[in-house]
């Protein structure tokens, strides 16, 4: 019979060796990594607040926001607590969310996300005062450029930061309002409740038309606007030649309008909504 190779198993030794060696080598890296992290660690333990850096905002008050923040100037940076930071820069009636973060550098930065208003409160004089957003809560005036949303009156109570509204009627058309596009909503330049309880809004006027009084109800806002937005579309915008004196939205599938140069209704059947 053929003999074995007797080169077989020569390098097995070696191979030995070098498993055995590597749980070492293992060891020692992880020793390295341990001892850098703990340098780190003391490193960053002595980091001094250089700055706080305020990102996202545009009508809240960067100085009011670092004036809640309650932070002070020469405390060590990692000492401080994210989360109870951003709880105290919520507190702003602006502010949505806020996010905190601790640079290596010094920083302190501050991320906010702002509330978007919907529309603007005016009082029983006509004068505003403060925004709205989709879920009720009152933004005041802010610092910033003002914002360009549909004017809501006839509402009353003061809108609060910490808390919507708890009227129900008047949060579902705010949400109703969110929901359209920017362009759509565009097309609406105030909204007034009546002392009956009713919501008539006013177009802004464009292509050719005066505000058109537009009659809105008290219930179903979505539905209605998007028939609103559907009719301007493909009534309106599509004849320019008419004059539009009133719109009535209340009723299910159908719109009914008046021309100023027929003063009899008139329905509209919509294709789609």
């Amino acid at each position: 019979m053929p003999r074995r190779s007797a080169h077989r198993n020569t390098t097995r030794p070696y191979r030995s060796g070098g498993q055995r060696r590597r749980p070492i080598r293992l060891l020692v890296i992880g020793l390295l990594v341990l001892v850098l992290c703990g340098v780190a660690w003391l490193w960053l333990e002595r980091v001094q607040l250089r700055q706080i850096e305020i990102v996202g905002v545009r009508q809240a008050d960067p100085e009011v926001l670092r004036q809640l923040a309650a932070v002070d100037s020469d405390v060590a940076l990692f000492a401080l607590d994210p989360v109870l930071i951003a709880d105290r820069v919520q507190r702003h009636p602006w502010v949505r969310t806020a996010s905190v973060m601790r640079l290596p550098t010094g920083t302190l930065r501050i991320t906010v996300k702002e509330r978007v208003p919907v529309v603007l409160l005016m009082d029983a004089n006509g004068r505003p005062v403060g925004y709205l957003d989709a879920e009720g809560y009152g933004m005041p005036l802010g610092s910033g450029p003002a914002i360009d949303v549909p004017l809501l009156s006839g509402v009353s109570g003061p809108a609060h930061p910490m808390r919507p509204l708890e009227d129900r009627q008047v949060r579902a058309l705010l949400a109703a309002l969110a929901a359209l596009k920017p362009s759509e909503r565009a097309l609406i330049a105030e909204i007034v409740r009546t002392p009956q309880g009713e919501f008539w809004l006013y177009t802004t006027p464009a292509a050719g038309q005066r505000s058109i009084p537009v009659r809105l109800g008290t219930e179903d806002f979505d539905r209605r606007l998007r028939r609103l937005v559907a009719f301007w579309h493909q009534a309106v915008l599509t004849q320019p030649h008419k004059t539009f004196s009133s719109i009535d939205l209340r009723f299910a599938n159908q719109i009914v309008v008046r021309e100023q140069t027929h003063p009899s209704t008139q329905k509209f059947v919509l294709g789609h909504e």
